[in-house]
């Protein structure tokens, strides 16, 4: 069976082995409370071969600070559609979960790999409410406690890639988000409605993309790079409430040291002109980039970050890594100083699950400015 297994994680996020809940519960608690941290548990995971279809699903549970305790599953259905076992197998995943707090998502991706992966079609249409936070646009928003508030949200986007020279490839995107603020509660930005967005809207948006991806594994590059550029434009024209240009720069790249060593490192650069809703503006924060930062603390027109990170194997199925990274928001990219940058760094422990493809299962204890967080993952942070 052949599984797109780099898109079954990149969803579901934290997949996690129930033997492991004494572990990230031990680890988890000391760092109190307020801390940012997920844990995910499939508990049960069935499969079934039809032919070249492969169908697997299972149940899973999980943890969050914004959403407390939640129950899913998810069903992913996979096809190789060629006969060369180089190309990858077209997939499908449905999943979703509903939490103690009503948040709740349905989400479903096919993807389809066409003509020995010459072309690409991918497809993601997500229904979900969240119960999420917005501190204000730029980089020095106080932390207050009137920052809450629930949006609905229906999202559609489909990409067409091809490939044109080597691994070359270009692509059309076209992005619809259809976002309704269903509680303001006590925030004073949506409540006195000075930002875009306050209300919600239509965002519809045509782009597109040029990417190229030399990395010798999805999820534990020992070398090669992911070098990505996309622009959408979102106006009247489209279809939307919303009228601007954004643009995104993602350059990845790892170097294979002495063995066991691999240092990984990334440049993020994002960047919005026009006059956007404020939960599309570049986001500071997460679980990727800008770790120990909760995800959108900060926003504003522009957001660059950088980070390196410095990965050990210590047998088959352990290893640690150590990052450090810069970043900042700002309301244009001359704005931008190194001086008020913001810095990230941590230390992580990381859990071969497909100690042959090196899968691994990441729990990473980061800090920044006055704050901190716990993130607990599958697959590298980049």
């Amino acid at each position: 069976m052949v599984v797109n297994l780099n898109a079954i994680v990149g969803r579901t996020r934290h997949l996690r082995r129930l033997s492991f809940v004494g572990f990230l519960l031990g680890v988890l608690l000391p760092w109190g409370p307020g801390v940012r941290g997920q844990v995910e548990m499939p508990v049960e995971r069935d499969s079934l071969q039809l032919n070249r279809l492969s169908v697997t699903g299972y149940p899973y549970i999980f943890y969050t600070p914004e959403t407390e305790f939640a129950l899913g599953g998810a069903i992913i259905l996979s096809m190789r559609l060629d006969d060369d076992p180089k190309v990858k197998a077209s997939n499908a995943i449905l999943s979703g979960y509903y939490s103690v707090k009503g948040s709740y998502d349905i989400f479903l991706n096919p993807e389809f790999y066409l003509d020995e992966d010459r072309y690409y079609i991918g497809v993601s249409l997500d229904y979900y409410r969240f119960v999420d936070k917005f501190w204000g646009i730029g980089n020095a928003t106080p932390d207050t406690g009137s920052v809450g508030y629930i949006r609905k949200i229906v999202w559609a986007n489909l990409e067409f890639d091809v490939r044109v020279i080597g691994d070359l490839k270009i692509g059309l995107n076209y992005d619809l988000n259809i976002t309704h603020i269903e509680d303001k509660q006590s925030n004073p930005f949506l409540l006195s409605g000075s930002v875009t967005g306050a209300d919600g809207g239509v965002s519809s948006g045509i782009g597109g993309v040029l990417f190229m991806d030399t990395r010798n594994s999805p999820f534990y590059p020992t070398k090669g790079g992911y070098y990505k550029l996309s622009l959408l434009e979102s106006a009247p024209w489209t279809g939307s409430d919303f009228n601007f240009k954004r643009w995104n720069l993602d350059l990845r790249h790892y170097f294979a040291l002495a063995p066991p060593l691999v240092l990984a490192a990334q440049f993020y650069m994002s960047a919005i002109i026009g006059d956007p809703p404020f939960y599309m503006l570049p986001a500071l924060g997460g679980d990727n980039i800008m770790r120990g930062y909760y995800e959108g603390r900060y926003r504003d027109m522009a957001y660059l970050a950088v980070q390196g990170e410095l990965r050990v194997r210590l047998g088959r199925r352990w290893g640690l890594v150590g990052w450090v990274g810069l970043g900042d928001v700002a309301g244009n990219l001359n704005s931008l100083k190194l001086t008020s940058a913001k810095p990230s760094y941590g230390i992580g422990i990381r859990f071969a699950l497909d100690p042959d493809q090196i899968l691994n299962m990441r729990a990473d204890f980061a800090r920044g400015r006055d704050t901190k967080g716990v993130y607990f993952n599958a697959k590298e942070a980049f």
